[in-house]
């Protein structure tokens, strides 16, 4: 990429940096700048294996850094429209062309639950925000969201409760690019395959059921606009 986009990322990091530090309440313990630096480096990744143009890759770039800044709000609905603004406040600083600023705030809400990815780009970073789906990450990070979810509905959700939302999640769940058909989707049929496991093995037991607004419509009785990832 040219010098002064190089610059521009540095300073998108900064900011977003600061907003994830000082504006982010620290409960939330799953969109945080550990998901947010993942996020940008897996979009990086999938945008050099296609050959991207300098451009996308700029944009790809900004919008990766700001999709979550949006929980600065603290709320979770609408959290990408909240992303959008600031990316939009950012970038006019720095006196950007204002149709890339209309393409970066497209590909932030493109990450919005469930996705619907309409360009390239937006494919990409609806990949790389679901990246961890296809990692060794995955228990490790779905963990964080349990607590995360906890945290801001006030109600408990039981291991039994949060791997049935998985299991349906991750069956429901596609990848768009081939990148991560290829590299990710046999490792998330995996945790598939380790998730029904378990289940089989709790089956005797009772589930307690606590009704829940999800973060994208509905209740955990009526689990259709329920995403457990975003």
């Amino acid at each position: 990429m040219r010098e002064t986009q190089l610059k521009i990322i540095a300073l998108a990091q900064k900011e977003v940096a600061e907003i994830f530090g000082n504006k982010v309440d620290s409960r939330f313990v799953f969109h945080t700048l550990k998901h947010t630096t993942e996020v940008a480096d897996a979009a990086g990744a999938i945008a050099n294996f296609y050959q991207f143009d300098d451009n996308d890759k700029f944009t790809l770039a900004i919008a990766a850094w700001f999709h979550d800044t949006g929980f600065s709000s603290g709320r979770i609905e609408g959290h990408e429209i909240e992303s959008a603004k600031i990316a939009e406040t950012f970038l006019h600083k720095y006196k950007v062309d204002c149709t890339f600023i209309s393409g970066v705030t497209a590909c932030i809400q493109a990450t919005k639950m469930p996705q619907r990815p309409v360009s390239g780009i937006d494919k990409v970073i609806c990949d790389a925000d679901l990246f961890h789906l296809g990692t060794k990450h995955f228990d490790e990070r779905t963990e964080l969201l349990r607590q995360e979810l906890q945290f801001y509905y006030k109600a408990d959700i039981t291991e039994r409760e949060w791997g049935l939302r998985n299991i349906e999640f991750l069956k429901s769940h596609h990848y768009f690019t081939g990148y991560c058909q290829q590299m990710l989707e046999p490792v998330k049929q995996q945790w598939i395959i380790k998730l029904e496991k378990g289940k089989q093995k709790n089956s005797g037991k009772r589930m307690h059921t606590v009704i829940w607004q999800q973060p994208f419509g509905g209740n955990i009785n009526n689990p259709s606009g329920f995403s457990s990832h975003t």
